[in-house]
């Protein structure tokens, strides 16, 4: 039930984060997209609900934060997870090899929708002009995202265990 409450002020916590610290970093060339290597964490270790619902909310705030077009990186997101969800069924996801390539091809698989979005919404040719940009931040993403996982799994132990301690009552 905690994990419920503390995802939204977390979520927006983290994609706060995302976007200004490091467009700050990076000078708004490239930046880290820790809230797509959540969502691949999500689809390989946590349950069909708490990762869709976190998928979800992530996306749903990285909309309204950017303001693109409204819903797509929910969808973006959902897709996301409901494809490292399948490959989960199939795949061990524990390897950091495995782990940093799938993330690249996931980041690479955000951009290419962004280009297409673009293409079929307002008529305009980006892939040439983002994909040396788009490229660079995947591999960033991808090569950082063994780390993260870490990370994301130490914060879930620790809060299973602050729900383990919590009381059960109304």
């Amino acid at each position: 039930m905690i994990f419920y409450l503390l995802l939204p002020v977390f979520s927006l916590l983290l994609l706060t984060i995302q976007t200004t610290l490091f467009d700050i970093l990076f000078f708004g060339k490239a930046g880290l997209e820790i809230s797509l290597i959540l969502v691949v964490y999500a689809g390989f270790h946590l349950s069909l609900a708490r990762g869709g619902i976190l998928s979800f909310i992530l996306g749903f705030f990285l909309d309204c934060i950017t303001g693109v077009m409204p819903g797509f990186f929910v969808l973006n997101y959902m897709l996301i997870f409901s494809i490292s969800k399948a490959v989960s069924f199939k795949v061990y996801g524990g390897g950091m090899i495995f782990t940093a390539s799938f993330t690249f091809i996931c980041a690479l698989f955000g951009k290419l929708l962004i280009v297409l979005m673009y293409e079929v919404l307002y008529g305009v040719n980006v892939f040439y002009d983002i994909l040396n940009i788009s490229f660079f931040q995947a591999v960033i993403t991808g090569v950082s995202a063994p780390a993260f996982f870490i990370l994301f799994h130490r914060f879930e132990v620790l809060l299973n265990v602050w729900e383990a301690r919590s009381p059960d009552r109304l």
